[in-house]
């Protein structure tokens, strides 16, 4: 059934044709009352049918199309010289499974119109009507039968399209759902990262500037005052890092928004910094032409070479020089950072999450890491992305 019959359908519509083609059926020909018994139950009968078969033509098009057709077989068949008004209801049934029914059933649902209107004319060939007339009257008929199948199938090919819209307003209306779903998994997974690089980061500086202050305290007080500066000042950072992503969390707003901070490739250097003032031999060394990166860019730059450093204060030993690259080429720029310790075998945080992390930012603009232990000792990560050489964009 047409996904909209019953919804167009009104119950007071169907009633009031149903009381119409009622009031039809008491209009009996006088001269078809009371020849016997048999006759006037056929005929109420067939009146009842037909009044019960328009009632419920949209709601059960073919069933209450097929109760219409027999009950004015009936009454063809009891009654065949005589015309009864109700008969009428024969084109609302023929309109209804044609609007409303399946498709299988149009054809014969026509067919059986058109041979029903043939039939009440066939009383008329016998007699001395005018062949004229006659044959006026058949293709009136069937004209009539043509017209409503032509108004049927016209509204049924409207219920079709506003069929077709609403099922594409609910694809339309899933998809969404499903892409708002995935936005939310992709955000709370790009969180999680953030959280993890801020967190490991700092606390890989603060532990071993808490170590050396430690042992700094008895013999160099002034060093072990400086370690406590780097702990205070790298604890702020972080805390006003985790501060402004929490502030995303909390306002719905603005979770499209880029999460704070957003760092860009000249970061690099305050990151570098950082880790020297733990203590920590690092170089810093860029090549090339400098150009604005694609807006997201820079961001992963700075937090690859965030983990790398973070896998380096752990795994490479207190005494190993660490050395950031960046190379700025035509096509793509290459992040590369090097240590001479002690060279662990994997730099990740016991899930696999820390290479894993650093080749799923470099991915998402096209780009790959490579790490590996390094010939001469020591662990390398190289990351390279391709950029836009002439394009100018903010990141």
């Amino acid at each position: 059934m047409n996904e909209f019959a019953t919804v167009r359908g009104s119950f007071p519509g169907d009633l009031l044709l149903a009381l119409l083609v009622a009031f039809l059926t008491l209009l009996i020909p006088a001269d078809v009352l009371g020849i016997d018994l048999l006759h006037d139950a056929l005929l109420y009968t067939s009146g009842v049918a037909t009044v019960l078969g328009t009632f419920f033509r949209r709601t059960h098009p073919v069933p209450a199309g097929i109760t219409v057709y027999l009950a004015a077989l009936v009454r063809y068949v009891a009654f065949p010289t005589e015309f009864f008004p109700q008969d009428v209801a024969v084109l609302l049934a023929l309109y209804a499974v044609l609007a409303f029914g399946s498709a299988t059933m149009k054809i014969p649902a026509i067919l059986g119109a058109c041979f029903g209107a043939f039939l009440l004319v066939l009383p008329y060939a016998g007699s001395e009507s005018p062949h004229l007339l006659v044959i006026f009257l058949v293709f009136a008929g069937q004209a009539i039968v043509i017209a409503t199948a032509a108004v049927a199938l016209l509204r049924r090919a409207q219920y079709d399209q506003l069929d077709h819209i609403f099922v594409d307003a609910q694809i339309a209306q899933v998809n969404a759902e499903r892409d708002a779903e995935l936005a939310v998994v992709s955000e709370r997974t790009r969180i999680a990262r953030e959280m993890h690089d801020i967190v490991a980061h700092t606390l890989s500086v603060v532990i071993a500037q808490a170590d050396g202050g430690r042992y700094a305290a008895k013999n160099n007080p002034e060093a072990a005052v400086r370690a406590l500066d780097v702990i205070a000042d790298m604890s702020r950072a972080a805390l006003g890092d985790i501060r402004s992503i929490i502030g995303v969390l909390r306002d719905p707003e603005e979770i499209d928004a880029p999460l704070a901070p957003e760092p860009v490739d000249a970061d690099l250097l305050q990151l570098v910094e950082q880790v020297r003032s733990a203590g920590h031999e690092v170089a810093l060394v860029t090549t090339g032409s400098q150009r604005p990166l694609p807006v997201g860019v820079g961001k992963a730059l700075y937090r690859i070479c965030q983990e790398a450093l973070t896998n380096s204060l752990k795994h490479a030993g207190p005494d190993a020089a660490i050395t950031v690259s960046l190379h700025w080429r035509p096509t793509e720029v290459v992040l590369d950072i090097s240590d001479n310790g002690r060279g662990a075998a994997t730099f990740n945080d016991g899930k696999g999450h820390g290479i894993i992390g650093m080749t799923e930012r470099a991915a998402v603009f096209g780009g790959t890491v490579v790490s590996g232990p390094r010939s001469s000792g020591g662990f390398r990560v190289t990351a390279t992305i391709p950029t836009p050489g002439e394009r100018n964009s903010h990141v």
